[in-house]
């Protein structure tokens, strides 16, 4: 009998589709996906977005697939939200030789972890845990150190995405030969482009946003929520030498509930500084190339309220900027070696403006971060799934 993956994941993850097509291309027929729902295919509303959500890629083609539909309310609210319902009919229909989650999250994950048990399918986990996202009581640390050792006792093989994901399995007995390396990866929007190309669509993005080619442009991409806490962009301003703000252009991908605020600091930044903001709003997928390539700088200021990656800053890291995180956010540990990679403490603002400064050194160089990020690629993810099956 051919070794096939079941793959049992939420609902479709544009970050995590392209792992499961390239798989199929890599090994023929070696799996199907089973989603609990396709809300994010049909679309649905992200509160902290404040929008109805639906990415403008396809999701649900290039490999297997079922949706099953068993939500309760509002799909991926909460542990109920995603009942289980069909999956034990889908594992007996399918019969795989693994089965692979990519979290523990609702009461579908472990209506899937317990007939595999049942059944004795090895189980695999491919999830974002690590230790260092919140701050918890000792209390609450505790507990979920007792749930996680009983949980990982039944699980044959962990695909770490990082290094503080990594820490976190050995941390909750988990035994370093049950571990493979599958780092978080997104889709690399910049390869099929030049560096002609690149610094077009560099000048375009400038251009339709009305920034000089000359300024030097930081720039913030996600939701506009306290969590990513967006306004160190600001709070850092009063640390920059003059000579730096005079050239400055900041620069917001997105939308959230602080739009408004943010968008107000902008116009006291630009009274008091001199320094423009230009709000590009939300900017789907396929859309974001010319966005990323006309900022220099990227900062993702996270604070510590469960940042366990940080996907802007791969994305950031492809199009060549230089990049900056808070140490709340999860890449950190992984990418804090990087010359054009800083690391600040979380929300000091003095000391995001002292890594400004520092990066503000260097020339726009596209490719900087090219064979760096070669194992942070789908293809490499993806291969170390294809090799576990065989």
């Amino acid at each position: 009998m051919s070794r096939n993956l079941l793959v049992f994941d939420t609902h479709p993850v544009q970050y995590r589709v392209p792992i499961w097509k390239t798989i199929e291309q890599l090994n023929p027929g070696a799996i199907h996906v089973v989603y609990a729902t396709d809300c994010s295919v049909r679309g649905y509303q992200d509160k902290e977005f404040g929008k109805n959500m639906a990415w403008d890629e396809p999701l649900l083609e290039g490999y297997s697939f079922s949706i099953l539909n068993c939500e309760k309310g509002i799909p991926l609210s909460g542990w109920q939200s995603l009942t289980g319902d069909g999956v034990k009919e889908e594992i007996k229909r399918l019969s795989p030789s693994a089965i692979l989650l990519t979290g523990l999250n609702y009461k579908f994950d472990f209506v899937v972890y317990l007939e595999a048990k049942r059944r004795g399918i090895p189980i695999w986990l491919r999830s974002e845990s690590q230790d260092h996202a919140f701050t918890r009581t000792k209390i609450k640390t505790l507990l979920r150190y007792c749930f996680y050792q009983i949980a990982y006792a039944g699980i044959k093989k962990f695909f770490y995405i990082g290094e503080l994901n990594r820490l976190h399995y050995l941390n909750h007995g988990v035994q370093s030969y049950k571990l493979a390396e599958a780092h978080y990866c997104t889709v690399d929007r910049f390869e099929p482009f030049d560096n002609t190309l690149k610094k077009q669509l560099r000048m375009q993005g400038r251009k339709s946003a009305g920034i000089e080619s000359d300024r030097f442009v930081v720039g913030f991409s996600g939701k506009f929520i306290a969590k990513k806490n967006p306004w160190m962009l600001y709070k850092m301003l009063k640390h920059l030498p003059s000579d730096l703000l005079k050239n400055l252009t900041l620069y917001f991908i997105g939308s959230g509930e602080l739009e408004n605020e943010l968008k107000e600091l902008g116009r006291d930044a630009s009274k008091k500084f001199g320094v423009h903001s230009f709000f590009a709003g939300f900017i789907n997928q396929t859309k974001l190339p010319e966005h990323y390539l006309a900022m220099d700088i990227l900062i993702l200021p996270s604070q510590k309220m469960g940042e366990t990656w940080g996907l802007v800053a791969n994305e950031a890291l492809q199009a060549g900027c230089g990049v900056i995180v808070s140490n709340a956010v999860g890449c950190s540990a992984d990418f804090k070696n990087l010359d054009r990679f800083a690391v600040f403490e979380e929300n000091n603002e003095k000391e995001l403006a002292q890594c400004v400064l520092k990066l503000s050194q260097f020339e726009r160089d596209f490719d900087w971060a090219t064979e760096t990020l070669q194992k942070y690629s789908i293809k490499n993810v993806a291969t170390a799934f294809a090799n576990e099956l065989s």
